[in-house]
C-alpha cells in the first residue's frame, strides 16, 4: 500500500483525494454512462418568469389550447346565470307591469328608468366578477398540464377537482358577497345624498360615492384574484386561499393590475367588435321583416322573441369568451407570480423531468 501511494500519487488516471480525510486513494471505477435521453417537451406557457406582454399573449394561447375548460365552463355557468337574470327579470316584469304602462307615457320617468336599468346592468357586470374564481379555479388545473404541452379537457379538470369544487363555489360567493356589501356601504349615502337640495351637489357627491365604490371593488377584487387557482392548485381552504392570494398579490400589485385591467379592456373590445356587426345584421333582418309584413301583431311578436333570443344568446357567448379568457389571464399571472416569487418554474421543470424518466 505505501509503494502504492508512492507510485500512484502523481498518477491522475489510477488514483484521486477523498475529500472528506484529504488523502489520496485508489480510483473507483468509472460511472456508466447515462442513456441519451431527449429534452422536455417545450410547453404551451413558459417554465419561467414572463414579461408584460408575454402574460397576455399566454392567455390567448392557452384559450386556444384548451377550448374546453376556458370557453365551455363559462358558457355552462353564464348559461345559468342568464337563464337565472332572465326569470327574475320576467317576473318582475310581470309583477309591475302596471307600473311599467304608466311609464311609457312620461318621457322623463322613461328616460330615468332607462338610466337605472344601465347602472343596474353594470353593476351586474361587476358583481359577476365573483364567478371568475370558479372558472379560473377549472382553467387554473388546464393551465398547469400546458407547462408539459398536455391538453386538458373540461370532464378531466372537474375530475381532478374533486374535494375543492364546493370551495371554489364558496369562494365565489363569498367574493360576491363582498362585493355586493361594498355596493351597499356606498350606495346608501348616494342614495342620501340625492335627496340635498343642491341637484347639482347631489349629482357630484353621489358620483364621487360611485367613483369610490368602483376603486373599493376593483382593488378588493384584485387582491382576491388568485382564490380559485390556489384553492384548486395548492389544495387549500377558503381561509387559506384568502390568506395566500393576499400574499402573492402584495407583490408587483402595479404589474397584476396592469396585466389584468389591460387583457379585460382588450378582450372586451375585441369581443364588441365580433358581436356588435351581428346585432347590426340581426336589427337590418328584423326591419325588414317587419316592413314587408307590415304592423301584424303575430309578426310583430315572433320578431321580438326570435331577436330577443338570438341578442341573449349572442350576450351570452360574448361574456363566456369574455371570462374564458380572462380566467386564463388568471391563472397565467398566479403562476407567473409564483415564479417570480418562489421559484416555482424550478419545480415544474423538475416535475416534467421527472415525468420523462
Amino acid at each position: 500500500m505505501a509503494g502504492w501511494s508512492v507510485m500512484g500519487a502523481k498518477n491522475a488516471w489510477t488514483s484521486q483525494v477523498d475529500w472528506h480525510t484529504g488523502r489520496w486513494q485508489a480510483r473507483g471505477p468509472a460511472p456508466s454512462p447515462r442513456p441519451w435521453q431527449p429534452p422536455l417537451r417545450r410547453g404551451v406557457l413558459p417554465k419561467r418568469p414572463l414579461t408584460f406582454f408575454e402574460v397576455l399573449d399566454s392567455g390567448f394561447r392557452l384559450l386556444r389550447f384548451v377550448p374546453g375548460p376556458a370557453i365551455g365552463a363559462p358558457l355552462i355557468v353564464f348559461t345559468l346565470w342568464t337563464l337565472l337574470l332572465t326569470a327574475a327579470l320576467t317576473a318582475a316584469t310581470i309583477a309591475f307591469l302596471p307600473f311599467l304602462d304608466d311609464l311609457g307615457g312620461n318621457d322623463d320617468a322613461l328616460t330615468g328608468f332607462s338610466t337605472l336599468a344601465q347602472a343596474g346592468s353594470f353593476i351586474l357586470s361587476l358583481l359577476s366578477l365573483g364567478l371568475a374564481h370558479l372558472l379560473s379555479g377549472i382553467v387554473a388545473v388546464a393551465a398547469q398540464a400546458s407547462f408539459g404541452a398536455r391538453r386538458t379537457n373540461l370532464r378531466e379538470c372537474w375530475t381532478q377537482l374533486r374535494g375543492r369544487r364546493w370551495r371554489l363555489v364558496l369562494a365565489s360567493a363569498l367574493v360576491t358577497a363582498v362585493d355586493l356589501v361594498l355596493l351597499v356601504l356606498f350606495g346608501l349615502p348616494s342614495i342620501l345624498l340625492a335627496l340635498v337640495d343642491s341637484p347639482v351637489l347631489a349629482v357630484v357627491l353621489a358620483l364621487g360615492a360611485l367613483g369610490l365604490w368602483i376603486c373599493a371593488t376593483v382593488w378588493l377584487n384584485l387582491r382576491l384574484a388568485f382564490l380559485g387557482a390556489a384553492i384548486a392548485i395548492e389544495g387549500l381552504g377558503v381561509r387559506a386561499g384568502l390568506r395566500r392570494t393576499w400574499t402573492l398579490t402584495a407583490r408587483g400589485f402595479w404589474r397584476t393590475f396592469g396585466q389584468l385591467a389591460l387583457g379585460y379592456l382588450l378582450s372586451n373590445q375585441l369581443v364588441q367588435l365580433i358581436i356588435s356587426p351581428l346585432l347590426i345584421i340581426l336589427s337590418v333582418l328584423a326591419f325588414v321583416v317587419i316592413s314587408t309584413s307590415g304592423a301584424d301583431a303575430v309578426v310583430l311578436g315572433t320578431v321580438g322573441i326570435v331577436a330577443g333570443g338570438v341578442v341573449l344568446a349572442l350576450t351570452t357567448v360574448s361574456q363566456a369568451v369574455l371570462f374564458g379568457y380572462f380566467s386564463c389571464l388568471v391563472s397565467v399571472c398566479y403562476f407567473d407570480s409564483r415564479m417570480r416569487a418562489e421559484g416555482f418554474d424550478l419545480e415544474l421543470i423538475r416535475r416534467e423531468e421527472v415525468s420523462a424518466a
